[in-house]
C-alpha cells in the first residue's frame, strides 16, 4: 500500500500564517466582486451610478484584499524565515556560551583549591589510620 507523503511532509512543516492569510485576501477579494456584481445588478439606478457602485463596492476593495493579503502573506513568510534563522542563532550562542563557561571553571581552578585537597587526602581518618594516597 502504498502511502502518501505529501500530506504527511506538509503537516511536518508547522503552521504556515502566509498562505493563511494569502487565501483570506483571495476569499474576500471574490466577496467584494460578487457583492459588488449584485449591487450594480439589482440597486436601481443610472448606468453610471451603476458601473459606480461596481468600482467602488466591488473591484477597488477586491484589488486591495487581493494585493494587501499577498503582501501581508510575504512578510509573514519572511518573518518566520528571519525568527528562525535568529532563534537558530541564539540558540547557538547560547550553547557555545555554557560551554565556554563550562570549560572555563575545569581549567581555570586555583593551585591552592587542589593543593588543599591533597592535604585533606593525607589526614587522618576516623579510626586513626593514614590514608592511602
Amino acid at each position: 500500500m502504498a502511502v502518501n507523503r505529501d500530506r504527511y511532509s506538509r503537516g511536518a512543516e508547522g503552521p504556515q500564517p502566509g498562505r493563511a492569510v494569502i487565501r483570506a485576501g483571495n476569499y474576500l477579494a471574490i466577496v467584494c466582486l460578487f457583492f459588488g456584481a449584485a449591487l450594480a445588478a439589482f440597486v436601481p439606478g443610472s448606468f453610471g451610478q451603476r458601473i459606480g457602485d461596481l468600482f467602488s463596492v466591488g473591484l477597488i476593495p477586491a484589488v486591495a484584499f487581493y494585493a494587501g493579503g499577498h503582501v501581508l502573506g510575504q512578510l509573514l513568510v519572511f518573518g518566520v524565515k528571519v525568527c528562525d534563522t535568529i532563534m537558530a542563532r541564539c540558540s547557538r550562542y547560547a550553547v557555545q556560551l555554557a560551554n565556554r563557561l563550562l570549560n572555563r571553571g575545569e581549567t581555570r581552578v586555583p593551585n591552592w583549591w587542589t593543593s588543599g585537597a591533597r592535604a585533606r587526602l593525607n589526614a587522618r581518618g576516623p579510626d586513626r589510620e593514614q590514608f592511602r594516597t
